[in-house]
This record gives structure tokens, C-alpha cells and sequence, in this order.
């Protein structure tokens, strides 16, 4: 039984699941003896909190991420659950359950190795691989080239797709396909000041699109909001909330023939009154 704790929004579910995994594993594993691994004086404690009788403190929380060996990320977004699930102030379950949405829509991301800079380095390298998620494509660099917009050069065009191979984010299949490994990746923290610039690239062809596309083609609009902190809080979730909605349209999407941008920009314009 293998646990995917992103698909969660109870933590209590997501222990009592987590235990029966462990269970499947160690028929004769016993609460005693989890208890003694993660730290906990009573033997029944993670039952009753399972059973909505005790709730758990940062040190509670500490030891079953222990006792469950749960790491990094994952850890993470255990503690989120909790801190979501048991917070009484509207304000603060809405502000974890915009990181909860964040990190889940993160976890369908491919970590990629920091290695593989260049490919935040240079925006045709994203454009390339999403073509090649619509095309059947077997190296003819002149199809390829065509099909973006604007075109890449022939040669060009196989340059970046061959790069893409060399670094594992694309691999040919018997038939000589090309197809990516994976639908979604995801750079390492080390990368923020490329993917800042890359977003900067991106922004500025969105500019550009104004001029390039007809209105039926596009949607480029803009407007200015006038909102208390809350509002602005509840505009965020949603954000979070619509972003997390494209991405599961997309993993369902298994014929797509096309490559769209859409980019959303919400920041102030305005300075903070005290």
C-alpha cells in the first residue's frame, strides 16, 4: 500500500492510513512498538488521536513524522495538514490551505537535477519540450522548428531536442518517438534567480502577444483592485485554488496538440496604509 500524503486533507485519515501501510508491511508491528520508535510514553496515543479523541502539539507532530519516517517535503505538508486542520482563525486555515495547494500541485513535479541550469537559462528549451508532448515526433527538425511559435531553425530546433535527451527530460521510445519522462518538472531552490529571469521572458512575450494575435486568439487583460488585506488573502487562495485546477485538467488532457502560455500577475501598486 503505497501513501501518497499530497492527496490528503485530513491528517487523521491520512495516519490512519499511513499505520495500515506500515501494517501491511509488519503484520506484528504493535502501537507499543511504534510508540517507542517515535517517542511517545502512551502505547494508545496515535490511536486516539486516529480517533479524534487527542489532538497533536509540535512536539506530537514532530515525533509521528518520526515514527512514520516521513522526510523534507512530505514532512512538510504533514505539518500543514495539521496546522490547517486544527486552527481555529479563518485567516490562518485559508493561509495553510494556500501552501497546501501550492506544495500539492509541487508534488506532481519532477525535482530536476541543478545541473540542468540551462534549461531555465534559455526559454525555447521549455518550448521545445512541450512540442514534443503534441507532436509524434522522430528528429525531422523542420517539422519541429515549424510547429513553435515563432519558428526555430531546423537545426535549431533538433539542437535543443537532442540537449533535452542528453539530460534525461526526453527519451525515444522503440518507435523513435521523442517523449518526455515526465508531464511537469519542477527547478531546485538554487535556481531562483533563472527562473525569475525566464519569468521576466515570459512576461514580455505576453506583451507581445497583444499585438501578434487577434482578440480571439488571446486574452490579455488588466485590472487594478481595491482590497482590504482580506480580500486580498481571499484573491490569493483563489489563484492558488485556479492554478491547481489547470494542472489537474492538464493530467487529463492525453491528446494535446497545441502549446498556450497563460500567466497571471497579481502585486501591488500601492503602498500599505498603517
Amino acid at each position: 500500500m503505497s501513501i501518497d500524503i499530497y492527496q490528503y486533507e485530513e491528517y487523521r485519515k491520512a495516519l490512519a492510513d499511513l499505520w495500515r501501510a506500515k501494517c501491511e508491511i509488519d503484520p506484528e508491528l504493535t502501537h507499543r512498538a511504534f510508540a517507542k520508535v517515535a517517542g511517545f510514553s502512551n502505547p494508545g496515543f496515535l490511536g486516539d488521536v486516529i480517533r479524534g479523541r487527542r489532538k497533536l502539539s509540535e512536539e506530537a507532530v514532530t515525533k509521528m513524522v518520526k515514527g512514520f519516517g516521513l522526510r523534507g517535503s512530505d514532512a512538510e505538508f504533514f505539518r500543514l495538514l495539521v496546522k490547517h486542520n486544527q486552527s481555529k482563525h479563518p485567516d490562518d486555515r485559508e493561509e495553510y490551505w494556500r501552501q497546501i495547494l501550492q506544495r500539492r500541485s509541487r508534488s506532481s513535479f519532477v525535482k530536476m537535477n541543478p545541473a540542468l541550469s540551462r534549461y531555465y537559462q534559455d526559454f525555447r528549451y521549455p518550448l521545445v519540450r512541450a512540442a514534443l508532448q503534441c507532436l509524434e515526433w522522430k528528429g525531422d527538425g523542420a517539422e519541429l522548428g515549424a510547429f513553435i511559435d515563432p519558428p526555430l531553425a531546423p537545426a535549431v530546433a533538433q539542437k535543443l531536442a537532442q540537449d533535452l535527451v542528453d539530460w534525461g527530460l526526453v527519451k525515444i521510445d522503440p518507435q523513435g518517438v521523442h517523449r518526455v519522462t515526465s508531464a511537469f518538472v519542477e527547478p531546485p531552490a538554487t535556481m531562483h534567480e533563472q527562473v525569475r529571469q525566464l519569468n521576466r521572458t515570459w512576461i514580455t512575450q505576453g506583451a507581445e502577444s497583444i499585438s501578434r494575435f487577434p482578440a480571439d486568439r488571446r486574452h490579455v487583460s488588466t485590472i487594478l483592485l481595491t482590497v482590504s488585506e482580506s480580500t486580498r488573502r481571499e484573491v490569493q487562495r483563489r489563484i492558488d485554488r485556479f492554478r491547481q485546477e489547470i494542472f489537474e485538467l492538464l493530467r487529463a488532457d492525453q491528446k494535446p496538440d497545441r502549446i498556450l502560455q497563460l500567466s497571471m500577475q497579481f502585486f501591488p501598486r500601492s503602498r500599505e496604509r498603517n
